[in-house]
């Protein structure tokens, strides 16, 4: 038998000091299994190293390390390996191995990160097959992944020019009751304005939004394209205008289809008080100060939707906390705004073994 081997070229650029820490330093109860050296120093030349017994919460564990070491960590169950993978920062791509669909399934709805992988590699992303962005700190902006199918409406400046004009019918009960108490405050045009999005909103949630996607069908592979709620968002308005109530109406209904917990913060007017019992749903009024504090809180919201201008402070503040914010107009066609309440994420999986494929539920086309 021959034997192995595999060629590791230079780093792009000397290490900085995360990647020189994790190359030359043992945190406690860590050891090498395989222990890097530097070979050259123009090019910069590594060989790679292996760390055994990096703990939950330790530098390795937590920090991002561009180069040829791989640290290895220890889990006495699946739930416990789920932990570990969520408490880092980052959320690009996840792997696992196993032939049990029960821990498969589990693992897929409760691991944190943009690009999921069963029984396969996790890096190699293709066109048409795996759409590519991650989710936490391994993500900038609203999130659309690169060649998915949401990627090039990011690239335009998206206004109503007429609003759709059908009645909202067969909305889910707290849906209805939502709408009911919004349109409370709303007559005339912004009334219907409201009615009608509640039915795109629930229109788009049910063909698009709500279902798994994989257009590659490929014979032996699964790879589902697939949206999931963001963990909390903070739409800034105000409800002193019908203008505004309108606005807030509407994207807390988006939020609510989207199964989102949501905080109205309110620059001016009332704290809305027949929506005050609604579940998931928060209403403050408070200025900017205040919404600054509620942007570094912990936990943080995800994302903050804009409706009422605000300051360059409160601007700075959320990149600062990387909260990202959406102030595109709110729109009145479900398909172009739900995209903002949810997350996508993709689901490659192999679903053959020596020859034979498994069954696994097909997704929608």
């Amino acid at each position: 038998m021959r034997p192995t081997s595999n060629r590791l070229t230079p780093l792009t650029q000397p290490p900085g000091p995360a990647l020189t820490r994790a190359l030359t330093t043992l945190d406690e109860g860590e050891e090498w299994l395989l222990e890097p050296r530097c070979l050259t120093a123009e090019p910069p030349l590594w060989s790679p190293g292996i760390k055994l017994g990096v703990r939950g919460g330790s530098f390795f564990h937590v920090t991002e390390c561009f180069g040829p070491v791989l640290g290895l960590m220890r889990a006495d169950s699946l739930d416990e390996a789920i932990e570990l993978a969520n408490g880092t920062p980052f959320g690009l791509t996840s792997g696992l191995e196993s032939l049990d669909d029960r821990e498969i399934e589990r693992w897929i709805d409760a691991v944190e990160a943009g690009s999921l992988y069963v029984n396969r590699h996790i890096t190699g992303a293709l066109v048409g097959r795996h759409p590519f962005g991650g989710w936490k700190a391994s993500s900038v902006g609203p999130g659309a992944k690169v060649g998915g199918p949401n990627y090039v409406l990011e690239l335009a400046h998206w206004r109503p020019s007429r609003d759709p004009a059908e009645p909202p019918e067969n909305l889910p009960a707290d849906s209805a009751n939502l709408l009911d108490r919004c349109l409370g405050r709303l007559d005339g045009e912004q009334a219907r304005i409201l009615c009608a999005s509640a039915a795109s909103y629930v229109r788009a949630w049910r063909s698009h939004f709500s279902r798994e996607h994989d257009p590659m069908r490929i014979l032996g592979e699964r790879n589902v394209f697939r949206y999931r709620p963001c963990r909390e968002m903070v739409v800034r308005g105000e409800s002193a205008t019908p203008t505004g109530r309108l606005a807030l109406g509407q994207t807390v209904l988006a939020a609510r289809i989207c199964h989102v917990p949501v905080t109205l913060s309110l620059a001016c007017g009332d704290a809305w008080p027949s929506l005050a019992d609604q579940p998931g749903l928060a209403i403050l009024v408070e200025d900017e100060s205040a919404l600054i504090e509620r942007l570094h809180a912990t936990p943080k919201p995800e994302r903050l939707r804009v409706i009422e201008p605000i300051s360059l402070e409160t601007r700075a503040a959320a990149h600062e906390a990387a909260v990202t914010i959406l102030d595109a107009p709110v729109l009145s066609v479900g398909r172009l705004e739900l995209r903002w309440y949810l997350r996508e994420q993709t689901v490659a999986r192999v679903v053959h073994r020596y020859g034979n494929v498994m069954k696994v539920a097909a997704a929608s086309p």
